[in-house]
């Protein structure tokens, strides 16, 4: 899984910036205004990092306590929870404050990141769905100035549900009409590649990595049958390019 840690999965899920690492501890010992900034983001993930443990921890607790209700109720048809009161308390205390410093981080990453635009590169990642880290990370390599090869982590493989997590599964290239997704899984020493697929050529960049991972999840369904993207129903071409 790419957004493993608790601090860029948030900034993720509120900006749809992906970052490989917290970048902003690189300009911490800077005497520069963007040094005073990173230092302010850098105190307010170490503090949503905290939080975030203190607030598992907390419904860790209050999981057990409703699991022994449950029991008790099963067992007497009565409800008897000693100490639930704290413990309801303490979850409501831990959440609220998730809240005001996720905000406070998100405040603070969009200030430093103002005063440090970043660099495309030869390398990019991308949330596969805007604004949810759920869906999985694409990492997006670039071929040519126009072509970008596409690589879903464990948590897009999972998502997707298809057998090809850290794993070259086509391209996407920039068109006149769009971004055009052609998916082949290349293998060590392969050339030519196998079964290359030209898919539906999409307006948006992650439009076109999604229609490459749901072309995969379909090729490895029961519905496949051994057909190509011009054999599909409309039903499913609407799902591939969804």
């Amino acid at each position: 899984m790419f957004l493993t840690d608790p601090v860029l999965r948030r900034i993720a899920a509120d900006t749809n910036d992906v970052l490989p690492e917290q970048q902003w501890r690189h300009d911490t010992a800077t005497d520069e205004p963007i040094g005073d900034l990173a230092r302010l983001l850098h105190k307010a993930a170490l503090d949503f990092t905290d939080s975030t443990t203190n607030l598992d921890q907390v419904l860790i607790r209050l999981g057990a306590l409703a699991e022994t209700g449950r029991r008790g109720l099963a067992a007497h048809a009565g409800l008897y929870l000693p100490g639930h009161h704290q413990v309801v308390t303490d979850a409501l205390a831990a959440r609220e404050r998730h809240a005001v410093l996720g905000v406070t981080l998100t405040a603070c990453y969009r200030a430093w990141r103002n005063h440090r635009p970043m660099n495309e590169g030869d390398e990019r990642h991308v949330l596969l769905r805007r604004c949810d880290p759920a869906r999985g990370v694409a990492t997006l390599q670039r071929k040519d100035p126009d072509t970008w090869l596409v690589i879903p982590d464990a948590e897009a493989a999972t998502a997707f549900d298809i057998p090809y997590p850290q794993r070259i599964v086509g391209e996407v290239t920039r068109t006149e009409r769009g971004w055009a997704p052609t998916a082949y899984i290349a293998r060590a020493h392969q050339v030519p590649l196998a079964t290359v697929y030209s898919l539906p050529i999409r307006g948006e960049l992650t439009s076109a990595c999604r229609t490459l991972l749901r072309w995969w999840n379909l090729r490895h369904s029961d519905a496949w049958h051994n057909r190509t993207p011009a054999q599909l129903t409309p039903t499913e071409l609407a799902h591939l390019t969804d």
